[in-house]
């Protein structure tokens, strides 16, 4: 090699070689291939350093994602392996595609491995022998504490299965936010509306701009089985009433099954008694100006035409079911319900829906302008076909379950704090 470059400065710089002067040529002829091997050295260690630190990365993220998987109810090694996968395809592009990972679950330390691999061909080094490839990262992520299940939409296809639009928000800090949609705008935000949540993970895809959003978006995540698809229907015996209508006075009700739908509008002031009430065959209405109240009650929407219709400057303050059949739901609709019923929440003065809101087949329309919902609750979850949230609302979801008797249903309370560990 060397002689071949002496070979190729004579015959370019004849006279220059014969020349005293030529030393100079010779010597830097000679330092040439050194020089070379040490810049493509140098090129090789950027490019390594760069690729590990991508690799790194995406193996963090990847076992953070893998580790809230494992957290929700009824998960499996596969969803979760299948889950790291998927988010390292999102994460790695260009020539790192053909990276490489390896899954660990350790569920007895609620702990998620996971080992991304590249071999890449340096330019240079390779022939010195330094031995440079292949690139491993590695990350660890550990469940800790707890976490919950906030907001479920549980259908399986649909475009928009979860939608915000008009400047809503959903300010879920402690919970996570999931679409079990698999097209690519299952989840879809649009107008500056804003979810922020501790995580958000579609099926499908997730349509947002990166400042609508408080923690990355998670596409192609495993569905989340419903938690309470064995939840017990209560019994619906013979009619307490029919046809109940209050729109005006001091009102007090009391468990039973309410045929015909229950109104109450204009400036009605009701008190529900702790119990299980059965609203069968026509909406459940709170409208006008009128005021409801209750604690540990549960309300269950019978027949295909029983809708929630919260609408008006209504005041509701309203906490679930405590025991029984109903133990930790607020509102529950038939599931046999039509899919696409749909229950509204339209009223102004929303202040408190402790509990959880169960309508498996039915979709839940969030819209009351620009007004606050459920602020005031100790905790509540929302596990529905689809949701809409619009016109600008600011949709509350706490959890303080230890603030309430209400318990959570199991699979709600399911998730947890995820750390990365050394």
């Amino acid at each position: 090699m060397l002689k071949f470059f002496l070979f190729l400065f004579r015959r370019a710089f004849g006279a220059l070689w014969a020349d005293s002067r030529g030393n100079i040529v010779i010597s830097f002829v000679c330092a040439m291939p050194i020089l070379m091997a040490t810049t493509g050295i140098a090129i090789d260690f950027g490019t390594m350093t760069m690729k590990r630190a991508t690799l790194q990365a995406a193996a963090d993220e990847a076992a953070v994602a893998g580790a809230k998987q494992l957290t929700l109810a009824s998960t499996t090694d596969i969803a979760v392996k299948s889950t790291v996968s998927s988010f390292l395809q999102n994460q790695l592009t260009g020539n790192d595609v053909g990276a490489t990972n390896t899954t660990t679950i350790d569920r007895t330390k609620g702990a998620v491995k996971v080992e991304v691999s590249e071999s890449w061909s340096p330019y240079f080094a390779q022939f010195i022998g330094t031995d440079i490839t292949p690139i491993v990262a590695r990350a660890t992520a550990v469940v800790q504490g707890e976490s919950r299940l906030c907001i479920l939409t549980l259908n399986p296809t649909e475009n928009h299965a979860f939608r915000m639009m008009n400047s809503a928000q959903v300010q879920a800090a402690s919970c996570g936010v999931f679409s079990n949609s698999a097209d690519p705008k299952g989840m879809f935000l649009q107008n500056f509306s804003i979810i922020s949540a501790a995580i958000i993970c579609s099926a499908g895809g997730v349509s947002a701009a990166k400042s609508q959003t408080s923690v990355t978006p998670q596409s192609d995540c495993t569905p989340v089985p419903d938690p309470l698809t064995a939840q017990a229907i209560p019994t619906v015996g013979p009619c307490s009433a029919t046809n109940t209508s209050i729109s005006s006075g001091t009102t007090t009700l009391s468990p039973g099954v309410y045929c015909g739908g229950l109104t109450i509008s204009g400036t009605a002031n009701v008190t529900f008694k702790p119990g299980l009430y059965v609203v069968k065959d026509a909406p459940f209405t709170i409208s006008g100006s009128s005021v409801a109240d209750g604690v540990d009650v549960g309300f269950y929407l019978a027949g295909a035409s029983a809708q929630v219709n919260f609408t008006g400057s209504a005041k509701i303050n309203l906490s679930g079911s405590e025991t029984g059949v109903m133990a930790g739901l607020l509102l529950f609709a038939d599931p046999a319900q039509a899919d696409g019923s749909t229950h509204v929440i339209n009223a102004t003065n929303v202040q408190t829906l402790t509990g959880t809101i169960y309508f498996p087949t039915g979709d839940l329309r969030v819209d009351p302008a620009s007004a606050t919902v459920a602020s005031n609750s100790a905790y509540t979850a929302i596990i529905v076909n689809r949701i809409r949230i619009e016109k600008g609302p600011t949709l509350v979801m706490n959890t303080s379950y230890g603030a309430t008797k209400v318990p959570v249903p199991a699979g709600v309370r399911t998730s947890a704090t995820v750390v990365l560990s050394n």
